[in-house]
């Protein structure tokens, strides 16, 4: 039985390799044609296969459910073609054991998954986008053109650039309960002290304060330095800098959305990208529990070519409907784990239930 299981999920484990490499091909020669679009400045043809590059740990974790789906059915596709399903089943192997050794291989990568996902998209991906923008700038240094803005209380600031412990053009705006402005303030930089666990500061050099009466500016002053205390801190900053929720780790979801909650923002779209993360993991093994449903039920007798296309039918439903409900939660105010969820518990459901008619 080892040597079966291993052989069983080594088929498998090779078909989904195989499978998540040709995915991240295709989209690395897609995402680079897109980019060749947008080449002028430093962002040459270089520039854009360095890029693409770079993309790679995210078109591997965004795939990573698909290549599960297509792998399985192609490894599983593979022995059913050549009857050793057949073989197996008539040696007295359960149709659940086949499953749990085809599970494994996709549990191996879910593991990988959840590593890339964690400790190397965001840093990557945030690297990526900034050296994008970077070469397509006409300056050297890259200033986005809104900025990063926060509100902490009755405070709404804004930032230009944000690099690690460090920020340039930091602008905040005063507003009273009636929501009228009473003060301004603009530094040319804050540099984030952390002198102990009970004392961080930032210290705000270059400061220029304008105090208001309705409309009207009635003092202007300036200091060369004032420190700021905030809860606001150079990893929360950092985490969404150029990165789209689901693309931050869970430990920055997390962060971000405490620090929302606290300042009584809407933190609806980053609980969502900290809901797809966590529960990643089970939307891959529930396209993997699909896939081995079908092999033993209405796929039995397909093609290979046929395997595959459904494969990549089932994902996309799959993500159409998750990407369906994400949105509709914010809107209509539903919890974002059911959102993502959701299409998770459809998949074992039936799933389950064309492996137990097959069984």
């Amino acid at each position: 039985m080892r040597r079966l299981d291993l052989y069983l999920g080594g088929t498998v484990g090779m078909m989904i390799i195989m499978a998540s490499i040709g995915l991240v091909g295709i989209l690395s020669i897609f995402t680079f044609l897109e980019q060749v679009e947008d080449i002028r400045h430093n962002y040459t043809t270089p520039a854009v296969l360095f890029y693409v590059l770079q993309s790679v740990p995210r078109m591997f974790y965004e795939t990573l459910p698909y290549a599960a789906l297509i792998g399985c059915l192609a490894g599983l596709g593979t022995l059913a073609n050549n009857s050793e399903l057949v073989v197996m089943r008539a040696a007295g192997v359960s149709t659940w054991s086949i499953s749990l050794s085809a599970m494994k291989p996709a549990l191996a990568l879910v593991m990988v998954g959840l590593f890339v996902g964690e400790y190397i998209l965001p840093d990557v991906e945030r690297a990526a986008r900034s050296y994008r923008e970077q070469a397509m700038s006409e300056d050297d240094a890259y200033l986005p053109s809104r900025g990063v803005w926060y509100r902490e209380g009755g405070v709404y600031m804004r930032f230009e650039l944000v690099q690690g412990g460090v920020i340039e053009g930091v602008t905040h705006y005063y507003y009273d309960s009636d929501l009228r402005l009473t003060r301004s303030l603009f530094a040319r930089r804050a540099v984030f002290h952390d002198v102990s666990e009970t004392n961080q500061y930032w210290m705000m050099e270059g400061v220029t304060l304008t105090e208001f009466d309705g409309i009207r500016a009635v003092n202007v002053s300036e200091r060369t330095s004032l420190r700021w205390d905030t809860g606001l801190q150079p990893d929360l900053l950092n985490s969404e800098q150029l990165v789209q929720p689901d693309k931050m780790s869970v430990a920055e979801l997390s962060d971000k959305i405490r620090y929302m909650q606290e300042q009584g923002l809407n933190s609806a779209q980053f609980e969502l990208g900290y809901w797809r993360k966590v529960l990643q993991p089970f939307a891959t093994l529930a396209l993997v529990f699909v896939a081995i449903s079908f092999i033993f039920g209405p796929l039995r007798e397909a093609t290979m070519g046929m395997r595959v296309v459904s494969g990549l039918v089932i994902g996309i439903v799959f993500k159409f409907v998750q990407d369906l409900l994400s949105p509709a939660s914010i809107v209509f105010g539903f919890s974002p784990v059911i959102a993502i969820i959701l299409p998770i518990l459809i998949c074992f459901i039936a799933g389950y239930f064309l492996l137990r008619r097959a069984s």
